[in-house]
């Protein structure tokens, strides 16, 4: 697969911003916790700054998360947000079980795509 930089950058952006509030965590506890500035979390979450695989792996580890899991989690909102559903990708970030939703819909997807393709 070959991936669009603005929509993966928009997919970790939101993964992160959405673990950390799942976590209930301020921007504040966020630097305390993971050893990063406030203003660079800012930045990341606001889409203004990309995280290196080391500032990934610092917030990955604040957020009890392994990178597999975390880049799954990118992976699915991918996907969504190639297909244009920005509000439904929102959506399934706020979600008690926001894989499982993903998978769903993709899945949903996929059927309708190919049943259209079939006719």
């Amino acid at each position: 697969m070959e991936y669009n930089n603005r929509t993966i950058q928009e997919a970790v952006r939101l993964v992160f911003l959405a673990s950390r509030h799942k976590r209930g965590l301020t921007q504040n506890r966020l630097s305390i916790i993971s050893n990063i500035t406030r203003q660079f979390i800012s930045q990341v979450e606001g889409g203004k700054r990309q995280p290196s695989i080391f500032t990934l792996c610092a917030l990955a580890n604040a957020y009890n998360l392994s990178l597999t899991a975390f880049f799954e989690e990118v992976d699915r909102l991918y996907l969504l947000l190639e297909n244009g559903d920005f509000v439904f990708a929102r959506d399934i970030l706020q979600a008690a079980e926001p894989s499982k939703i993903a998978d769903d819909y993709l899945e949903n997807a996929k059927k309708i795509k190919a049943e259209k393709h079939s006719q």
